[in-house]
């Protein structure tokens, strides 16, 4: 619900305080000034485009500035319309982005979904600047549905990272945030708590899942501060949950590798599935028709150095499992890390 009697002048105040990386509110204030370097941008000054044309990376339409780019072109508008329908809240088309920060901030939502929301919106804004980077330099078209996906995803790891004190259910998320109920840490029994890692390691949760004949799997792999780093998300051909589990460490090993990390890191990785993680820690008790990804992970985890696998308890892997649920209807593989 909108609130129209609110001040509608932009307050540049309100766009530095909102609690996204550093370099998030940087884009965000070059966004808000027209001096992103949109194709519109670089040609008026001076540069000029051999192989590449000047028009809109989502539609090819009209030539590349950034209110086109973010608010005005058919594609972008209805990635606005998912996202807003998502926080339950009416989409309205807008001119530029002081337009748009006017419209987010005057939504009627109690304090913590207000900030929860901004959080959420400047995630998606980022992620559509991401993706616009990729098409161009790297060719890679991202769709809707996978645009949708990273910007629920990212605002989720944000504000995991940044209000720690709150709980929210998860499994909701993806629905709406709306429904997740948010609960103060400080109003809940102490039943689980994050410990901080030994210095010089990582660790990888990953979950896996059966739904429906169909099985999925995720990871998130954190620092010793708690801060996510990396994502996986999507389907594997399995036949049950902890054989998911196990294609999860595997994708976990292959991305941590992937990365080039530097310098190289001792790695935990938290399963959630006691059987699975016998299978890991005793060769003895790994089931043949598992044996050729167990020869993988052997060898990926001695390219890693130290790998040690422990017990992750059913309350420290709300976000894996939530990406393994996400995952069983993914038609690929879905990996990000920052």
């Amino acid at each position: 619900m909108l609130d129209d009697g609110e001040n509608n002048i932009f307050d540049c105040g309100k766009l530095w305080k909102i609690k996204v990386p550093p370099r998030v509110r940087c884009f965000l204030w070059m966004l808000a000034i027209d001096r992103l370097s949109t194709k519109e941008f670089l040609v008026k000054r001076g540069v000029s485009f051999q192989n590449l044309t000047i028009n809109c990376s989502w539609c090819d339409g009209v030539p590349e500035c950034a209110s086109h780019l973010f608010f005005k072109c058919k594609f972008i508008e209805g990635f606005w319309g998912r996202i807003f329908k998502w926080w339950e809240v009416a989409w309205k088309q807008v001119e530029g982005f002081l337009d748009f920060f006017v419209l987010c901030n005057n939504v009627r939502l109690a304090e913590i979904w207000k900030q929860l929301s901004l959080i959420a919106i400047e995630a998606a804004c980022w992620t559509i600047w991401l993706a616009r980077n990729e098409l161009i330099f790297d060719k890679k078209r991202v769709y809707m549905e996978n645009l949708v996906y990273q910007s629920k995803m990212r605002a989720l790891l944000w504000i995991r990272s940044i209000h720690e004190e709150i709980f929210l259910k998860e499994n909701l998320w993806w629905i709406s945030p709306l429904r997740c109920q948010v609960d103060s840490i400080k109003s809940k029994p102490a039943v689980f708590c994050w410990r901080p890692l030994p210095v010089g390691w990582l660790k990888f949760n990953v979950c896996g899942i059966e739904l429906e004949d169909k099985a999925g799997c995720g990871g998130v792999l954190r620092d010793m501060e708690g801060v996510a780093r990396v994502i996986f998300s999507g389907a594997v051909n399995v036949n049950n949950a902890e054989e998911a589990e196990i294609g999860a460490v595997k994708i976990a090993l292959e991305v941590f590798l992937a990365m080039n990390w530097k310098p190289k890191e001792s790695l935990f990785i938290k399963i959630g599935s006691l059987v699975a993680l016998s299978w890991c820690v005793n060769k003895v008790l790994r089931p043949w028709s598992l044996q050729s990804a167990f020869a993988e992970i052997e060898i990926a985890m001695l390219k890693v150095g130290n790998v040690v696998f422990s017990l992750a308890g059913r309350k420290g892997i709300g976000i894996v499992f939530s990406l393994a649920m996400v995952g069983v209807n993914r038609t690929q593989i879905f990996k990000a890390w920052w």
